[in-house]
């Protein structure tokens, strides 16, 4: 099994789009990505 390297994100801060927030991560496409929720 070859290991996972975790990839630094290259922007600072929230890595979501504006008005949503990150809660966790989550995989998506055997990738581990940032799991962004609108704000309420």
């Amino acid at each position: 099994m070859p290991a996972k390297k975790k990839k630094a994100s290259s922007k600072k801060g929230n890595p979501c789009w504006k008005n949503y927030r990150q809660l966790g991560m989550k995989k998506k496409d055997g990738k581990m990505v940032p799991n962004c929720v609108p704000k309420k």
